[in-house]
């Protein structure tokens, strides 16, 4: 696992991840944990959509489209 921390945005199709960070707001943490998108979770990222939709992810819970903010805000290490 790397130490370097980035966006989830940041990555192409195909990357995968381990979730570092929750954004700070609870009600947004509570959100993602519901998905079983926590720390420590790996994650693949399967499709992002252009023009500043979703990205497409696949975890332990199931598949999921992270919204393009939400996404700069959750870090992780790829």
């Amino acid at each position: 696992m790397s130490s370097v921390r980035v966006p989830l945005s940041s990555l192409r199709p195909g990357s995968r991840a381990v979730v570092a960070a929750l954004p700070p707001d609870a009600a947004t943490a509570d959100e993602l944990a519901a998905l079983r998108v926590l720390p420590g979770e790996e994650i693949e990222v399967t499709q992002v959509i252009a023009l500043g939709g979703p990205v497409l992810i696949r975890g332990a819970g199931g598949f999921y489209a992270i919204g393009r903010g939400l996404a700069e805000l959750l870090l992780v290490e790829p």
